[in-house]
């Protein structure tokens, strides 16, 4: 218990410092091969409780073309484990697409791990990263993926517009 405590206490003060980065610093765009990478940090910061990707908690929308290969790497710098999937829908356990996660999602990285999978964007919609850690996603652990006809990749935060 005390050792929850102290952990939730270092945490907060440490990433309490500093706000999130811009988003498009998460995202690097292979345009010629049709390849997207996007970098999700579990527990960016203290944002949410700690419940977040990149700082953001369901106010981060990436856009991907469909056809398009994304490469997803998953770093947890919580305290609590995390995890990294697509998924669809109201609260999921399943992942979208085919090694659309993390491996063992529901488990989740221990802290400081780091997993990397990748998908093919084969199906145009709305879908969302979350964290699939018993209640994580109802903490508003996620951000919404949209897979479009066209276009071009991209981040934005939704509170912007």
């Amino acid at each position: 218990m005390l050792e929850t405590v102290v952990a939730a206490v270092l945490v907060a003060l440490s990433l309490a410092v500093k706000g999130p980065p811009p988003p498009h610093n998460f995202l690097a765009v292979d345009a010629r091969r049709h390849r997207v990478t996007i970098t999700l940090i579990a527990s960016y910061d203290g944002t949410n409780g700690g419940f977040n990707f990149d700082g953001y908690s369901r106010y981060l929308m990436w856009t991907v073309p469909r056809g398009w290969t994304v490469r997803v790497v998953c770093t947890n710098r919580g305290p609590l484990r995390h995890s990294c999937a697509v998924v669809q829908g109201a609260v999921s356990t399943k992942p979208a697409f085919r090694g659309a996660a993390t491996p063992q999602p529901q488990i989740g990285l221990e802290a400081g791990h780091t997993a990397r999978f990748t998908f093919r964007a084969s199906r145009k919609g709305v879908y969302r990263f979350a964290c699939l850690v018993r209640g994580h996603e109802e903490a508003r652990m996620w951000d919404v993926l949209k897979i479009t006809r066209g276009g071009k990749p991209s981040v934005v935060d939704l509170r912007a517009k």
